[in-house]
């Protein structure tokens, strides 16, 4: 009995973790949910096995706790990867590269682009090596004007 209840405990947790800011990959599926919580989407363009900066942004933000609760209340999070070392699917790097075509033409890594569902630009943000709360600050003075 005790190791039922134990496994039931351990799969809710997981389930709660995952729920925690879901990183998105699926631009169509992103714009959905944002469109259908009214909540803003974070585009984050990255190079995830060679930019530094993005490798950062990654373990600094969007892998912080702080960050994670903030962005499950606010945000729709859509990654936009270009990694060099590994491949993406045909048709993510397809859709990777309309969304730099339309929102990161310069390839600036990373980029961060706030969204409204109906794909117009709220607000570019920038990062300069903040921490997860200075990030989480930045996001709420952006949305709150």
């Amino acid at each position: 009995m005790r190791t039922c209840k134990f496994f039931i405990v351990l799969i809710l947790s997981v389930q709660s973790f995952m729920c925690l800011g879901q990183i998105e990959h699926d631009a169509e599926e992103a714009f959905r949910i944002a469109s259908e919580t009214q909540k803003p989407v974070l585009l984050v363009f990255a190079g995830s096995d060679w930019c530094a900066p993005c490798i950062r942004f990654d373990k600094q933000v969007l892998s912080e706790n702080e960050f994670l609760e903030f962005a499950k209340e606010n945000l729709v999070i859509l990654k936009a990867d270009f990694p060099q070392r590994k491949q993406v699917a045909a048709k993510e790097q397809k859709q990777n590269d309309l969304l730099a075509e339309a929102y990161n033409p310069k390839g600036i890594f990373p980029q961060l682009i706030l969204l409204r569902a109906d794909k117009t630009v709220l607000a570019p943000l920038s990062y300069s090596n903040q921490s997860s709360e200075e990030f989480v600050s930045q996001l709420k003075d952006t949305l709150s004007k």
